[in-house]
């Protein structure tokens, strides 16, 4: 006995229930991944301020397998990586204007410039690199940084604006940034002396970087956003493959119009129609 094709449709509609819920989890795991992949550069910096391991071991055990698995996801899930590349892309414009407002200051003597230490804390060298120091801010901690808000912001899509979003993104950023000084027993030599002058430097800093990610974010990503909606599931339709995560959305659904002499007929007698094709 063949089953009702209302009962058919309904199980239909279940099973692109199912199909949605498991896109959204993929959501919620690739954002979640990659805002961890984002914050690996910055976090290796941090473990090795505060004390814990050198540079060069959480580089190798930290920063190189999140960017190893980053650059695989990208390659599995192509939506995925471009958008990361959108978010590394103006990750680096922002951490340019943070610069634009930083490198004066640090010309005048009333800020310094721990950058180029990095190279000491990386080789175990006693002297310093502009070149290694900036390209791992530029590239680790301004790139990752704005990749992970990008991912996350351009996915979960949240209620609230970008420029929103950026700004409470670089207050946060600076906060853990001002956390590690004060945990890290030699922080402050390291880094920055705590004052009133480079606290408020460096938080303009980061509000200037977490604005720039928020404004440039609707231009660079003009594609939209990666989400599965249930209009693009129709009754009658295989779902027993879920929709490709590749697949542009369809902002409006093609439909056919029934002649009239089937308009009023009961739903479980109509017979569906293939679509024209496009």
């Amino acid at each position: 006995m063949s089953t009702p094709p209302l009962h058919s449709g309904l199980r239909q509609w279940k099973l692109a229930g199912a199909i949605i819920s498991n896109a959204r989890l993929l959501d919620v795991l690739m954002s979640v991944t990659y805002f961890a992949i984002g914050f690996s550069p910055i976090t290796a910096l941090a473990i090795a301020i505060i004390g814990l391991l050198p540079l060069s071991i959480t580089t190798l055990s930290l920063v190189l397998p999140a960017t190893v698995l980053g650059v695989a996801l990208a390659l599995r899930f192509p939506r995925y990586g471009k958008l990361a590349l959108q978010g590394l892309i103006i990750g680096l414009i922002a951490v340019f204007l943070y610069d634009c407002m930083r490198v004066p200051f640090i010309i005048a003597g009333v800020w310094g410039d721990f950058i180029p230490k990095i190279n000491m804390w990386l080789f175990n060298t006693s002297h310093p690199n502009w070149i290694v120091g900036y390209v791992w801010r530029y590239l680790g901690d301004g790139g990752f940084m704005g990749m992970a808000f990008t991912v996350g912001y351009g996915v979960l899509k949240p209620r609230v604006n970008s420029r929103l979003a950026g700004l409470a993104f670089g207050i946060a950023i600076w906060g853990c940034l001002v956390l590690t000084l004060l945990l890290a027993p030699h922080g402050q030599e390291m880094l920055f002396k705590l004052t009133l002058t480079t606290l408020s430097l460096s938080l303009l800093g980061h509000i200037i970087y977490g604005l720039a990610l928020g404004i440039l974010f609707p231009y660079v990503c003009r594609e939209g956003t990666i989400g599965v909606e249930l209009s693009h599931y129709t009754v009658g339709a295989d779902l027993s493959r879920p929709w490709p995560i590749d697949r542009p959305s369809l902002d409006v659904e093609a439909t056919i119009k029934l002649p009239r002499n089937r308009r009023n007929m009961q739903i479980w007698e109509q017979q569906t129609a293939p679509l024209p094709a496009s």
